[in-house]
């Protein structure tokens, strides 16, 4: 088996063992998208589907009159779990944790799975406005190691046939060979 043959088995591997959370974009399910005042506020949560642990929520906020992004704004999430007892998450939305600048993005981690309540606040232009909307997060996904087995069988099956297909054109070379 040359380095050729084992390219595609590799990145196969690679695609399927990355974490999907570190796989962030700004977008991924629209949670809000409502006018209020001269804008519209559209707000996106990443990954889906939700899970506790890390999460990103990008927001969106455009001039209703011209549909272009609403210059000077700034966006402060605050989310708060319905678990009694359990502490809000409040953090700043900033461009530079957008990965597309028109978006001003909020990246943190959701402590437990549950319902969670989530309000925007948008202040910089003639008075601040609130969204709110809930979203519920599922259990985190599994360690790696509780995975292992579910990565690597299909992996192991992937290798004994390509080992197979190898051998089999070596026995149809050397029968070549000997003719």
């Amino acid at each position: 088996m040359n380095a050729r043959s084992l390219r595609p088995v590799l990145l196969f591997a690679i695609v399927l063992m990355y974490p999907r959370g570190m796989l962030c974009a700004d977008g991924g399910t629209v949670r809000l998208s409502e006018q209020r005042g001269d804008y519209r506020i559209t707000v996106f949560t990443s990954p889906t589907p939700l899970r506790a642990g890390p999460i990103d929520i990008s927001v969106f906020v455009q001039d209703l009159a011209t549909g272009e992004p609403a210059a000077g704004t700034r966006a402060t999430v605050r989310a708060t779990p319905r678990h009694p007892g359990s502490d809000t998450i409040c953090q700043a939305a900033t461009t530079a944790a957008a990965t597309n600048k028109l978006y001003q993005a909020a990246v943190f981690d959701l402590t437990e799975p549950g319902w969670w309540d989530v309000t925007i606040l948008i202040e910089g232009q003639p008075k601040p406005i609130e969204v709110s909307f809930a979203m519920e997060a599922g259990q985190p996904l599994p360690p790696l190691g509780e995975m292992g087995p579910w990565i690597v069988w299909p992996v192991l099956a992937i290798a004994l046939f390509s080992g197979h297909q190898w051998l089999a054109r070596r026995k149809q070379r050397e029968s070549r060979l000997k003719l």
